[in-house]
């Protein structure tokens, strides 16, 4: 199974998001904007003042909020123009992970334990202390949050008072992604595991060892199969943990140039961006 090139655009180490009908790609110093259905290039903006390699990005209802090492940026979908830029962190002691969202706010992983709630509306920030180690990585479930530490940790956080409520470890070293379906936390790690998680009581159910390595990504769940960027896509049944198949397209540096929309999976290196529909 092998993908097809749809792109020719230089970088070095991209970040991908569908939204609606346009996918936004973060090359270098620039944001583009392309309408998937012709991948025509509607929008393109010189964001970043420099370069840098620490960023990702989410598209939050009408903003694109991006994390820049120790900077959180608001950029306008629509036309890519900066709207703001906070400065969260202060030095490698409090750069930025991941950002995620619900339908008020964006959330953001702070090294050292801490997570930094942007509200999409009002464009406020407040910072809380969830835990003792640091996390890159959570995903949103309900009115609750669950962020996976570097050193294997899972900690259950309260949205409403940005509280932890339970920890457990299920993992021996860092969890790299974290993703829910259907009443199970599905992790990689460094520890080479796929392990399902009752989320219920955040006990480990299933588990394979020596299946991933790297810095290995669940992009998401397609019908009943996890799809894991590791310098290439494995599809694996959710409910045997038996590995279905594998896609050779590139997913980009440490695996961050992957994303899972409906049945399309887009890929990337350092040249092009790829496309392949399962």
């Amino acid at each position: 199974m092998i993908a097809t090139k749809i792109l020719d655009i230089e970088n070095d180490g991209l970040n991908m998001a569908i939204d609606g009908q346009y996918l936004y790609i973060r090359a270098k110093r620039s944001f583009f904007k392309y309408d998937i259905t012709d991948m025509r290039l509607v929008g393109q903006a010189v964001v970043f003042a420099k370069d840098g390699k620490s960023r990702n990005f989410a598209v939050c209802g009408k903003y694109i909020v991006a994390a820049d090492y120790c900077d959180l940026l608001v950029i306008d979908k629509t036309d890519l123009h900066v709207v703001e830029i906070m400065r969260i962190g202060q030095d490698l002691s409090s750069d930025l992970g991941v950002v995620r969202f619900d339908e008020h706010d964006a959330y953001i992983n702070v090294r050292n334990g801490k997570m930094a709630v942007l509200n999409i509306e009002t464009l406020s920030v407040s910072k809380h202390d969830i835990c003792e180690e640091s996390s890159w990585e959570h995903c949103i479930v309900g009115n609750f949050l669950y962020t996976a530490t570097v050193n294997g940790g899972l900690v259950e956080v309260d949205k409403t008072n940005m509280q932890m409520l339970r920890a457990a470890k299920p993992c021996r070293k860092n969890i790299y992604s974290i993703v829910y379906d259907d009443g199970i936390l599905y992790t990689v790690s460094q520890d080479t595991t796929i392990k399902a998680i009752d989320i219920k009581t955040l006990a480990v159910i299933r588990s394979v060892n020596h299946a991933v390595k790297g810095m290995t990504r669940i992009i998401g769940i397609y019908r009943d199969s996890l799809v894991i960027a590791n310098n290439g896509i494995s599809l694996w049944d959710k409910q045997t943990f038996e590995m279905q198949g594998r896609i050779e397209i590139p997913t980009g540096q440490y695996n961050k140039g992957a994303l899972l929309h409906d049945n399309l999976i887009i890929g990337s290196d350092f040249h092009n961006v790829y496309a392949y529909s399962m």
